[in-house]
């Protein structure tokens, strides 16, 4: 199968931005579709989901539309993926939930190549919702986003300082065709605090890196604390990788475990059950040491070289970057020390600004595309941060993905 996924900062990350592999280029022109024909990527085209029009589009570098997809009149819940067969999976919005935060969905369906629909699934009701992303895993299940409700009270029981409702995240694997639960994980089986002693998950935060601090964003009027906006699984490792924006930091989560151990602090690959088996980008969140690189976030993007590219919506207060990151399983954490992966590649520019969405994604000739979200823009940028290529057409961009022009989906597609 196919996919096509590709508040701090100190001042020494500050002066060392000049020493990155790709420099800053304050000089590109947001107005101009196309800065330069030489080196982009003519052998891929683009796939945009644009959640401000509610479309899907795959287009060229010439900016021609290929194909446009029929969502029948319903509205986007943010990602869509494209598989092998031309087959288009896309996460679309429920009515039958309150959960209404920023990228909520709530329905899956899969849109055959000829336009014809394979099956649909709702997970949304009262006390929970799916929302964001989701990954068509090689076994056909789906794995998914999912906010539930917490009352104020239940919530009290776990620490929270805060006398409100909370939505923390969890993540469901399901069949869509049986519309079985396969698997599923709960943040709240994961949280530590040290703010009520009388709770059974009190504890020391900086003691406990492997552990969710319930009361890092406690401040959130609404209850969404987390707010998880992107998830990949690394089938090889079994390992999810989860962006966290209103914690900034990517989250990773052994995928080994049975539901059982997801629950608990053992079992897995890891012997960890559903705790953090590693996190980075914003070591603050657990009271830790290390650089901050991360200040909202969007897309884990893991690369076919193990490295991953995320998008830092606001790392340059008002400007955005995009990061890449070397990672070296088997992961590990340790209290009190820098967990921090190296930062092997970065890429930002005075005009690079979304708060919002917004991706990142390696071409085939080493390129890196960026979909700016809330601007509507698409950049394509060299290995050493020279800006290749624009276009301005859209309006508030979730993701793009490159696509090779030669692959079986564009086959699929008859194009």
């Amino acid at each position: 199968m196919l996919k096509y996924k590709a508040n701090y900062l100190s001042a020494f990350l500050l002066a060392s931005l000049a020493f990155l592999t790709a420099c800053s280029n304050d000089d590109s022109d947001d107005t101009t579709e196309e800065s330069t024909t030489d080196g982009i990527d003519t052998d891929s085209y683009i796939l945009v989901v644009d959640t401000g029009v509610n479309g899907v589009f795959l287009i060229d570098h010439d900016g021609d539309e290929l194909v446009e997809w029929d969502l029948d009149g319903e509205e986007l819940g943010d990602e869509a993926e494209l598989l092998d067969d031309g087959s288009l999976i896309v996460e679309l919005k429920t009515s039958n939930s309150t959960i209404s935060f920023g990228g909520y969905g709530g329905k899956f369906k899969k849109i055959n190549a000829d336009k014809t629909v394979d099956w649909e699934i709702s997970y949304s009701d009262t006390d929970y919702r799916a929302h964001h992303d989701f990954e068509y895993l090689s076994n056909g299940n789906i794995l998914f986003l999912v906010w539930e409700r917490v009352t104020a009270t239940e919530a009290e029981t776990m620490g929270f300082e805060a006398n409100r409702a909370i939505y923390p995240e969890a993540i469901v694997e399901l069949n869509p065709l049986t519309e079985e639960i396969i698997w599923e994980w709960h943040a709240k089986d994961h949280l530590v605090q040290e703010y009520d002693s009388t709770k059974e998950n009190y504890g020391v935060v900086v003691d406990n890196p492997n552990k969710i601090n319930v009361n890092y964003n406690s401040s959130q009027t609404d209850g969404d604390i987390m707010h998880a906006n992107g998830l990949t699984l690394d089938e090889t490792s079994d390992l999810i990788y989860v962006t966290v924006n209103y914690y900034s930091e990517v989250w990773v989560i052994d995928h080994s475990t049975t539901t059982a151990e997801a629950a608990t602090s053992t079992g897995g690959n890891y012997n960890l059950g559903g705790d953090l088996i590693y996190r980075f980008g914003n070591p603050l969140t657990y009271n830790n040491t290390g650089e901050v690189t991360l200040n909202r976030v969007h897309y884990p993007n893991l690369l076919d070289t193990g490295n991953m590219l995320v998008y830092s919506n606001n790392i340059y207060n008002g400007q955005s970057a995009v990061i890449e990151y070397e990672l070296n399983p088997p992961y590990e954490l340790v209290a009190g020390q820098d967990n921090e992966p190296t930062v092997t590649w970065e890429f930002t520019d005075s005009n690079l600004y979304s708060l919002t969405t917004s991706s990142a994604g390696r071409m085939s000739n080493g390129n890196t595309l960026i979909g700016v979200g809330t601007a509507g823009t698409i950049w394509e940028v060299s290995e050493s941060g020279e800006v290749l290529w624009k276009n301005t057409n859209f309006n508030a961009i979730w993701r793009t993905y490159p696509v090779d022009v030669d692959s079986p989906a564009v086959t699929a597609l008859g194009l």
